[in-house]
């Protein structure tokens, strides 16, 4: 059911749109992947670390409680951008405004946090910079990027076009993640061979990376025009406390959010934690997480196709059933083999982590076209436009998830070791990752796929 006035988003112009995920995941990533690292290196590279590593209260460290603390603040915050959001009737459209003002920020914040007071000693000032750093990172990231998702129900008027519009957000996230994985150590090798040290290459390479970002963020803003595409909304200023109440009241998205806060929490492992896989597990030079996210990314990019017509063929909910359950018998084989990565051990690693690729690619793809489904049956039951709402209503369980993804992961390298000499935690983190994927298959087994489609037919 789409307005007569209404056009179609053109292919370029889809294209265009989708490219701001390249942005927003290559900052996002840059600051998951290596701001534990360049805080609290390995002991093998004789470097100090930028903040103290003990253990508070039997759980936090104090880069834990930075991400944490960013995490809370970013999840509270989500839901009222997210009404702002809904309820603006800005000239430039609803969601544009947020994205012309969040861009920026989103770039300078991530440059905060590789720019610490004291780059060279430990200090507690470093935590609390990198705390403050963290809540305006996230603060900048919600502004940006949940506008962002909310046009996916809005620009993709059919179940078909927001599955194509999300597999090129996908696409260019995962581009996103081949840059930061894979070009990322290759610029700071590159510096570091021309005379800077370890933290002050990596310093410099992000400066290259969030400018590039900045203009990849407002080429995708400038790309479309809500006006044109977008279909017209009624004002209605809904409260926002109103419209998260009414957002967690439907069950199917309760459910639905459930199985994505265990997805989430595995894959942000796997994220912080891969940079320590490479060095202590497989006992290699950092430059062999390059090794690793291209096994990853590039089983990825295999399953985009098959994923996208099996979504259309099959429904969402069977594949992404089908690849969580695959990101528990993965990560359950790689924690059994870690303990002797080697001979015929490091293959079928190895193989593993190429087979993650799978659930990466049904979480990038899937996940948000699932939330438009859900907000745009939820604007057909009642008629009020809340597509925002149903993206932010997720922030405060999903990145408080995220967040003790981040304090696990720090307490499991202090409690129990994060150096090739002790590497438990480093293991016990793929163990964690196999748990939390079974979670999410438990969970998303659940979701009711076939009511809300049937309320999505019956209009569109």
């Amino acid at each position: 059911m789409t307005h007569k006035n209404v056009l179609p988003l053109p292919p370029i112009k889809q294209l265009i749109y989708a490219s701001g995920s390249l942005a927003f995941t290559m900052l996002e990533r840059l600051v998951l992947l290596y701001m534990p690292f360049y805080y609290l290196p390995p002991a093998e590279y004789n470097l100090p670390n930028l903040v103290p590593d003990r253990t508070y209260l039997s759980l936090f460290t104090i880069l834990g409680l930075a991400l944490l603390v960013g995490r809370i603040f970013d999840g509270f915050t989500d839901p009222l951008i997210a009404s702002l959001s809904d309820n603006n009737r800005s000239r430039l459209g609803r969601r544009k405004l947020f994205l012309v003002i969040g861009g920026l920020p989103l770039a300078l914040s991530t440059l905060m946090v590789f720019y610490p007071p004291d780059i060279g000693s430990e200090a507690f000032t470093n935590g609390l910079w990198l705390t403050m750093a963290m809540v305006l990172f996230y603060l900048s990231f919600t502004s940006y990027v949940n506008p962002y998702l909310a046009l996916l129900p809005e620009l993709g008027h059919t179940d078909l076009l927001r599955i194509n519009l999300s597999t090129m957000i996908a696409f260019f996230g995962i581009i996103g993640l081949v840059i930061v994985t894979v070009v990322f150590p290759l610029v700071t090798a590159g510096l570091q061979e021309v005379g800077q040290d370890m933290r002050s290459a990596y310093s410099s390479a992000v400066l290259i990376f969030a400018a590039f970002s900045a203009l990849i963020l407002y080429t995708a803003t400038l790309g479309f025009n809500e006006k044109v595409h977008c279909l017209p909304v009624a004002s209605q200023q809904l409260g926002t406390w109103q419209s998260l109440r009414k957002t967690y009241k439907i069950r199917p998205f309760r459910i639905f959010l459930m199985g994505e806060m265990f997805l989430q929490f595995a894959m942000n492992l796997i994220t912080l934690g891969l940079i320590y896989y490479a060095v202590v597990i497989f006992q290699r030079e950092e430059g062999f997480i390059t090794i690793l996210a291209v096994l990853a990314i590039g089983g990825a990019l295999i399953c985009f196709p098959f994923v996208n017509l099996l979504a259309k063929k099959t429904g969402k909910k069977k594949v992404v059933t089908t690849g969580v359950l695959s990101l528990f018998f993965s990560c359950l084989i790689i924690f059994l083999l870690s303990f002797d990565a080697s001979g015929i051990n490091l293959y079928v690693s190895l193989a593993m982590f190429a087979l993650a690729g799978f659930p990466l690619a049904v979480l990038t793809i899937l996940i948000n076209p699932t939330i438009a489904d859900l907000a745009r049956a939820e604007y057909y039951k009642t008629g009020q436009h809340r597509e925002a709402m149903f993206f932010g209503a997720r922030a405060i369980p999903l990145k408080l998830t995220i967040a003790m993804a981040g304090v696990v992961f720090t307490f499991l390298l202090s409690a129990f070791g994060k150096d090739i000499a002790q590497p438990l935690g480093v293991q016990l983190s793929i163990l964690v990752v196999a748990v939390a994927g079974l979670g999410s298959y438990i969970c998303f087994m659940r979701y009711p796929e076939q009511q809300v489609q049937a309320e999505l037919e019956m209009r569109e």
